[in-house]
């Protein structure tokens, strides 16, 4: 049995909208993935290279100016489609999408059966497999669950449309899939939740020195782990693995008398509480006590919104909300390091450091509930989220659609007047005489504090 592929009928007026004669345009399908169903949330144009020497920040970063002679206006073949721009797009957009929801495949516009075309197909197939390749370099991102990927093909001549699966291995079978574009939306169970950071990270003193970059890389590793170890609960309890949403909702609605109120019940977001492992120290074993230079902090809130279809499971809203919760951090580290034009090596005076990464904004989707995400360095507005909308999403969006208090910056002076205080780490009187068995924080070399801070102010519906 092939998969079956539901898709809202906005979504094929944006198909066409896209159809020009004599050129083809290519894009992403974004949406969620439940055993042989999909659910489409969104169809996102991939857009053209600036020019033909470019690089990865240039997707969201460069703008055409006059003295640019080599833009690419159109694809006038399916050959000439740049398949690493089109991986590069789907991992920026990967960071937008909200846990669970991944990108599914792609679709592509042309003025013929594209996808009924043997060379067509294999240059189709290695676009797939390098979107499979870039995200699995990129595994924090969590978008390369999928062993399988879709290709829509829109006729835009003949207004027809065929979709088919490809498996991402070396086989690279191509199988029919069935796509269908109806006018009911597609129901979606909304998951909210506040996650808590406030964890020390010593940087060893006998290690060889590593960059920021590094560092950080390390810290978004082991919060991965520690996540991915999370119990959850929901609604204040932790449910069976097979259970189902609806069942948590029905509850709901009877607690609160209103069984003939679908609609405000399913408006009302379910509260998920994430319980992270104890760090347990236990005497009965030897204790070894390592030298460390410098420390890095990882403290703040980060808010969690997540959707999961109408007949998912208890399983897959946990995996859901794991997800967007280390894509979200991953999302922000990664972002912050590759805005960092120095090293951070400070001055003898300066034994602190603040960091604030970019922190999250929602964006509702056009006649959905479903909200996407971007991130905001401190000073940007809601205007660059709208830019970064435009040029990844090919969404315009009023202003006043961005949800952009969920989370506030941060307060340098709040934490840089805290630096004198609680910094130095006590680890107990040790009786050896060897000073190097003494663990400091501060006072040694330089401490480096990076604090990643998002405040939520969570507005609950």
């Amino acid at each position: 049995m092939g998969r079956t592929v539901y898709a809202e009928e906005r979504l094929h007026n944006y198909l066409m909208s896209l159809a020009k004669p004599n050129e083809y345009t290519i894009g992403l399908i974004l949406g969620q993935t439940a055993g042989q169903k999909d659910y489409i949330v969104h169809l996102a144009k991939t857009p053209l290279p600036v020019g033909k020497n470019v690089v990865e920040e240039t997707l969201i970063t460069s703008k055409p100016n006059a003295q640019q002679k080599d833009v690419e206006s159109c694809i006038k073949s399916v050959k000439d489609i740049n398949e690493s721009w089109v991986a590069d797009h789907a991992k920026h957009v990967t960071r937008m999408l909200p846990g669970g929801m991944q990108v599914l495949g792609a679709f592509i516009v042309g003025p013929d059966d594209t996808i009924n075309d043997n060379m067509n197909i294999q240059k189709l197939r290695s676009i797939l497999m390098a979107i499979h390749k870039n995200l699995a370099q990129n595994k924090y991102l969590c978008g390369n669950n999928n062993e399988e990927q879709l290709i829509l093909n829109l006729n835009s001549v003949s207004q027809n449309y065929t979709c088919k699966s490809v498996e991402i291995n070396k086989s690279g079978t191509v199988k029919p899939a069935e796509w269908k574009f109806q006018g009911k939306a597609t129901k979606w169970h909304q998951l909210e939740s506040v996650i808590d950071f406030d964890r020390l990270f010593l940087i060893d003193a006998n290690k060889d020195p590593e960059t920021l970059k590094k560092q950080l890389q390390d810290i978004l590793k082991s919060m991965s782990d520690i996540i991915e170890s999370s119990l959850i609960a929901i609604e204040g309890e932790v449910k069976s693995l097979d259970d189902t949403l609806e069942v948590i909702t029905k509850d709901k609605k009877e607690e609160k008398g209103c069984k003939n109120n679908e609609k405000n019940t399913n408006d009302k977001p379910i509260q998920i509480s994430l319980y992270t492992p104890c760090q347990v120290n236990n005497t009965s074993f030897n204790v070894r006590i390592t030298p460390c230079n410098a420390s890095i902090r990882l403290v703040g809130q980060l808010v969690s919104r997540t959707f999961v279809h109408q007949k998912a499971n208890i399983n897959e809203a946990n995996i859901a909300v794991k997800e967007d919760i280390i894509r979200s951090l991953a999302s922000r580290l990664e972002m912050h390091w590759d805005s960092l034009i120095d090293e951070e090596n400070g001055f003898p005076e300066e034994n602190i450091t603040l960091h604030e990464p970019p922190r999250r904004v929602l964006i509702a989707l056009p006649e959905s509930k479903v909200t996407l995400s971007d991130y905001l360095f401190p000073g940007e507005g809601p205007l660059e989220a709208l830019l970064s909308l435009q040029e990844l999403l090919d969404l315009e969006v009023h202003e006043s659609n961005v949800q952009k208090d969920i989370e506030l910056q941060a307060d340098p002076i709040e934490f840089y007047s805290q630096s004198d205080v609680d910094i130095k780490a006590d680890f107990g009187k040790d009786s050896c005489d060897n000073q190097q068995s003494r663990v400091y924080i501060t006072g040694i070399s330089i401490a480096v504090i990076i604090l990643i801070i998002a405040i939520l102010i969570h507005k609950f519906n």
